[in-house]
């Protein structure tokens, strides 16, 4: 007997005992967190989008985009007509056909350029070059926001994995229990109760263990879905994840301008600056060159001129400049000075925000790191508790009730356990995410 108990208890207070009674260990491939992050930055769909925006945005811009080259176009046709024509000629000859026959070959080659335009071309090209920034910003922040969430993800699976080792272990301490009452309620020492109440605990962590194991292929399917994998997948994690637990308070100039939420306001708002220099813009006068090369052929069948080719270039400048347009001018103008006042208010108002966002993860993560070095001392008193109660239990000293709630107990520190490692680990990596630090 005592030596069925000694093993049952170096079986409970083991955390890598197996948590899954229906599969042999290792039967799943194990996902690691660095395998996760590769496969998030291969196949997960929004990184996958905002490289096709920065790709669509690297594509507009262009100095073509802006305004800055010719447009250059050829045309040509060919017409042709049959008429029956009665025509009088000053001379006094009059001419008579019957199914004339007329043809008309033109062609031409144009160009257009704007030379001047109020300078617009310009800001229109650096508004392109700014939103292609933009673009790659998105992308970093996009990557970065995607390693948090497999982070978390991942840190997830391995915590309901962890609380199902738990669960585990109240399985395996309810069985013991449950051994110890019904030798002693044989033997006459120990009512029946006391075996009752252990298999009615013994069934409720069974129940609770399936429960546990919902939850945790629920973790794992979500996890999954950040890959971009099938999230039917079976697979393994790791049992525990590395702590940065030396982390230091940053002054908020330290790292804000790193910050890629506040960079992409800024960017947004140089975008306004431009498009109010755009605005300013539509004022000036417009010069145009356009030049053209032309061929025309006409071949008669009847008429004065029988046979007509001209050919050649030409080219000119047009001015032109708005005078009056029902105030549109003014009102865009003024607009766009707005926008620009409003973006610069949005720039301060999310730097305050993204701030108080890392005052406020710096306190969880330090609180976090606390309770762990708390939850780490209070686990073995719990275990040791634990041993006592079972061994004053065997020899008749304690009743099932103070067993079970040092049971209870050491259950609920593990459980604590792997709640304040998993908040170490989210906190630790939102914190790094603000500081813009946790892709190097």
């Amino acid at each position: 007997m005592k030596l069925k108990i000694g093993i049952a208890l170096i079986a409970v207070l083991s955390l890598n005992r197996s948590y899954a009674q229906d599969k042999s260990p290792g039967e799943d491939p194990v996902l690691t967190l660095k395998d996760a992050v590769d496969a998030a930055l291969d196949q997960n769909f929004d990184i996958r989008i905002a490289k096709v925006t920065l790709d669509q945005a690297r594509a507009n811009n262009t100095i073509g985009n802006a305004g800055m080259l010719p447009a250059v176009t050829a045309i040509g046709g060919v017409n042709g007509t049959l008429t029956d024509a009665h025509i009088e000629l000053a001379s006094g000859d009059v001419q008579n056909r019957k199914g004339a026959r007329s043809e008309t070959l033109s062609g031409a080659v144009q160009l257009d350029w704007v030379l001047f335009d109020g300078l617009r071309m310009f800001a229109s090209k650096r508004r392109l070059e700014e939103l292609e920034r933009m673009g790659n910003t998105n992308l970093k922040q996009q990557v970065q926001g995607t390693i948090a969430n497999v982070i978390a993800g991942y840190a997830e699976v391995v915590r309901q994995k962890q609380q199902l080792v738990a669960i585990d272990t109240a399985m395996a301490l309810a069985k013991v229990r449950m051994d110890l009452a019904q030798r002693k309620f044989e033997v006459g020492t120990s009512a029946k109760t006391d075996y009752l109440q252990a298999q009615v605990d013994f069934n409720a962590s069974k129940s609770a263990y399936l429960v546990q194991a919902a939850n945790l292929r629920q973790a794992k399917d979500s996890l999954m879905i950040l890959l971009g994998r099938d999230q039917f997948a079976n697979y393994d994690v790791q049992d525990s994840l590395h702590l940065n637990k030396n982390i230091q308070y940053k002054n908020k100039d330290q790292w804000i301008d790193r910050n890629y939420s506040l960079q992409l306001a800024q960017q947004q708002k140089k975008v306004s600056e431009y498009d109010l220099k755009i605005a300013n813009g539509a004022q000036l006068p417009v010069l145009n060159f356009s030049a053209d090369y032309n061929y025309n052929r006409t071949q008669n069948g009847a008429g004065v001129t029988l046979f007509n080719r001209v050919y050649g270039p030409q080219a000119g400048l047009n001015l032109s400049m708005p005078l009056f347009n029902g105030f549109n001018l003014q009102r865009q103008k003024k607009v766009a000075r707005q926008e620009v006042f409003r973006q610069d208010l949005l720039v301060q108002q999310l730097s305050t925000r993204i701030a108080a966002r890392y005052r406020t993860a710096w306190r969880s993560y330090d609180n976090a790191l606390q309770a762990l070095a708390l939850e780490k001392e209070n686990i073995n008193y719990a275990k040791e508790n634990v041993m006592i109660q079972q061994a004053r239990f065997r020899v008749g000293v304690a009743n099932t009730l103070e067993l079970r709630e040092a049971e209870n107990s050491y259950v609920t520190a593990l459980t604590r356990l792997v709640d304040a490692a998993y908040t170490v680990k989210v906190t630790e990596t939102r914190l790094l995410e603000i500081e813009n630090n946790l892709v190097q």
